[in-house]
């Protein structure tokens, strides 16, 4: 019992690994077309960096929680990867492909990026709520405080966007953006997770991502 629920939590926590390393190198990028773009929007410019840091700090935790149990995350790609998928499906591309100076020049495509993270972590927020009830988590104090802090840290990484956006009338997903959302969530929740947690051929890390 103590070997399935030890797998559950890790396997947990490397896809919020992969997807928190993902999210502040990524917003790293998006910030820099930003500065260039709207260098007076200083509002906006720190929300941008306040959820760039918080992401590498949430990368953190889950870093030193497998530090301190002697392991490496187990190896996940791009196909668990939240924000790699909404972008792949909706952009039609592969994120590392994506043009940021393009995208931030052509206004609808930039409202759509941010849309995206919008949703990405309005998902998120509710998903770390319903992780704080599951009793799996509750039975772990140290994922039950790294989820705690998350929760404390996700309302300023979707309504400040949210604002934004809706200065501009840009804030309300289209059909596609809503039904790729809960494609996305369903598909990792329902399909990929399981799949990963039963693939006992799964490897692990020889390393961490930085």
């Amino acid at each position: 019992m103590n070997k399935a629920l030890n797998r559950f939590y890790d396997v947990l926590v490397s896809i919020y690994i992969y997807n928190e390393y993902t999210g502040y190198t990524e917003l790293d990028k998006l910030l820099s077309a930003i500065k260039v773009k709207y260098p007076d929007e200083k509002e906006f410019i720190a929300t941008v960096e306040k959820h760039t840091n918080d992401e590498r700090k949430h990368y953190r935790m889950f870093r030193d929680y497998f530090e301190k149990a002697g392991k490496t995350p187990f190896f996940v790609d791009a196909t668990y990867g939240y924000i790699d998928l909404f972008i792949k499906l909706v952009f039609k591309k592969p994120i590392e492909d994506l043009d940021r100076e393009e995208i931030i020049n052509n206004d609808k495509q930039f409202f759509k990026l941010c849309r995206l993270i919008m949703m990405t972590e309005f998902r998120g927020m509710k998903q770390v709520d319903k992780l704080l009830k599951n009793v799996l988590i509750r039975k772990n104090n140290s994922l039950f405080k790294i989820f705690k802090i998350i929760e404390r840290d996700e309302p300023t990484h979707c309504y400040p966007y949210q604002n934004w956006l809706k200065k501009r009338n840009s804030h309300m997903p289209g059909f596609e953006e809503k039904f790729t959302d809960l494609w996305i969530h369903y598909s990792i929740l329902l399909i990929k997770f399981p799949i990963l947690f039963f693939n006992f051929r799964l490897a692990r890390m020889n390393k961490f991502y930085d």
